[in-house]
């Protein structure tokens, strides 16, 4: 069994890589020891553009993609917080299986893998449903009658729990909205060290969400990074045999390093390394 992993290539969004993802898919078409794909959430980004709009306009991934599983491979998309409105694509037609989380047996080992989304305490899973229903091509700038109509949306809000609905809502989507590396400047150790709590014995955990790859010294868990351009380090994804995960940058080298969650941080000298395997020394 060999298990890629990719997730948060928000594409949609100006600065998504999608070049670089599309190469990147048609690598791995190329390869024979590949047998599972997984896409770990924030594939597509409809917080930004129309949901159904951006599938079409990416059906060139698409179709990279359905060539992938024409060759044997069993490909998972796992929702994320910016393209949780998958969940709600249950036609058995589909090509693709949208699932909340997957878990995935190698031998004693098994590999649980999700978003990352439930390690953030700002992510309610009503919230993020919204902001992928209501969203359109030209709704992707920070609306205020958008938020008038969330207010008044009684049912969602009952969904959620009380002390999240006391706060301003206006400003938690204005905070969602900026890019992860700065919105978890203060709480990227917590989420961290929250999925470390999670892991179980026999299990390795994989998530994405926010943007800072990284895979601990236990070797039990590890992140997958993004492929947007505003990242401090991007183009990044997880592979998975046997029981161990190895973290690599398309186009560039595997990251050996091992890291204390505790300690990581988005501009920390492990990111500083990490930047001179994808930009050596006398290229941008």
């Amino acid at each position: 069994m060999k298990v890629v992993v990719t997730s948060d290539q928000h594409l949609g969004y100006a600065n998504s890589d999608k070049t670089a993802f599309n190469t990147f898919l048609d690598n791995l078409s190329q390869r024979s020891d590949v047998t599972h794909l997984v896409l770990l959430g924030d594939v597509v980004d409809m917080w930004r553009r129309d949901a159904s709009g951006v599938f079409l306009e990416h059906h060139d991934t698409v179709t990279k993609l359905l060539t992938l599983k024409s060759k044997g491979v069993q490909i998972f998309y796992v929702a994320g917080n910016h393209d949780y409105h998958v969940l709600d694509l249950t036609n058995p037609a589909y090509p693709f299986k949208f699932l909340k989380e997957l878990n995935l047996t190698d031998g004693p080992i098994t590999y649980r893998l999700v978003h990352g989304y439930e390690f953030d305490p700002e992510q309610k899973e009503p919230f993020m449903a919204f902001l992928c229903r209501v969203m359109s091509d030209t709704g992707g700038a920070f609306e205020s009658n958008l938020w008038v109509d969330f207010h008044s949306a009684k049912t969602i809000l009952s969904k959620m729990e009380p002390s999240f609905i006391k706060t301003d809502l206006a400003k938690v989507a204005e905070r969602l909205h900026q890019r992860p590396e700065d919105r978890l400047k203060e709480s990227l150790n917590k989420i961290n060290l929250t999925a470390c709590k999670e892991v179980k014995p026999g299990e390795v955990l994989i998530f994405g969400h926010t943007h800072v790859p990284f895979i601990n010294k236990e070797e039990n868990v590890a992140n997958t990074g993004s492929w947007v351009k505003d990242a401090a380090i991007t183009n990044t994804y997880v592979e998975l045999s046997g029981g161990k995960p190895r973290l690599f940058v398309f186009g560039g080298q595997e990251i050996t390093e091992r890291t204390e969650s505790s300690q990581l941080r988005p501009h920390s000298s492990l990111t500083s390394r990490i930047r001179k395997l994808i930009h050596p020394a006398g290229t941008k």
